[in-house]
């Protein structure tokens, strides 16, 4: 999947932003390390790649909407993510849902730096006890991409307010036990900058998933530092992107269940090679036989 802009190739690869609360369903019990009346929550950050070789974030702030009249294993309701429900208009019915902020280290990141799987811990705090609707992130100014090792444009924030906010679902929601959560978000960095009137802005698209129950695609491309990009894709037009390290080494995360052709394709002369039938399972991770490209 590419975006052709001013002549600039811009292709997914599989990393992204991830913030992480999964749901264990084998959880016992609580954390007795945690007061009682609070939830531990830990929020993780994770690249999809794309093929910019910088993109700089500014995380300023990380914060959760929790509905502490409410409990995690609550079923959602559509309305629950309404801003009247959410405290935009605050009522007698919907006075218990508030906002918290996460302890994190602001500055920042540079997404590319977290590709093939790895994340890293964005944000952690205790929370009142309660179910988690949302997640807010606000960012500074100072966000950049680069399109080579030496070009660079500022990444204008687009909108009228620095944060974005994303629902959390119960099914998204990690638990190691009933008061100790973690969540991943996806940051989708094709579906979040784009270039518009001489500007790189920034609107970022987030997809949220549970680590704990999707799946995994991981394997090796030679020869090393000679394929450029893995694509993954099933009947269902899941697709996933990939660039491998210098050791030809990639990891997927956050693959529905199916069955998937892979497609890797090559630079300084190697063919683009294709595999067919790759069986991928709910919550386990897929190891791809080893694949060689040719001239």
């Amino acid at each position: 999947m590419k975006t052709v802009i001013k002549g600039l190739a811009f292709g997914i690869v599989a990393a992204g932003l991830f913030f992480i609360f999964s749901c264990n369903k084998n959880n016992s019990g609580s954390n007795p390390n945690i007061p009682p009346g609070k939830s531990q929550v830990s929020i993780y950050m994770m690249d999809d790649p794309i093929q910019y070789t910088k993109v700089l974030i500014d995380i300023r702030q990380v914060a959760v909407l929790v509905d502490t009249g409410a409990k995690q294993v609550d079923s959602d309701h559509d309305d629950q993510w309404d801003d009247d429900y959410c405290g935009e208009h605050r009522t007698r019915e919907n006075s218990s849902v508030i906002w918290d902020t996460l302890n994190i280290t602001p500055g920042v990141y540079d997404l590319l730096k977290l590709r093939n799987g790895t994340d890293t811990l964005l944000a952690n705090g205790l929370i009142p006890s309660g179910k988690i609707l949302k997640v807010r992130i606000t960012l500074g100014s100072d966000n950049t991409v680069y399109t080579d090792s030496a070009t660079h444009y500022p990444l204008e924030v687009f909108g009228s307010h620095p944060y974005f906010t994303i629902n959390v679902r119960k099914v998204d929601v990690s638990a190691a036990s009933s008061n100790d959560f973690k969540l991943w978000l996806d940051f989708n960095l094709q579906r979040s900058i784009f270039f518009w009137n001489g500007e790189f802005l920034l609107k970022p698209y987030i997809v949220v998933f549970n680590d704990h129950v999707q799946a995994r695609i991981k394997g090796q491309a030679l020869p090393e530092r000679k394929v450029a990009l893995v694509t993954a894709y099933d009947s269902n037009k899941d697709t996933l992107y990939a660039i491998p390290g210098e050791d030809g080494y990639y990891q997927m995360r956050n693959a529905p269940a199916g069955t998937y052709s892979i497609n890797f394709k090559g630079r300084d002369g190697y063919k683009d090679t294709t595999i067919a039938n790759i069986s991928v399972t709910t919550g386990q991770t897929t190891k791809v036989p080893t694949v060689t490209l040719h001239q």
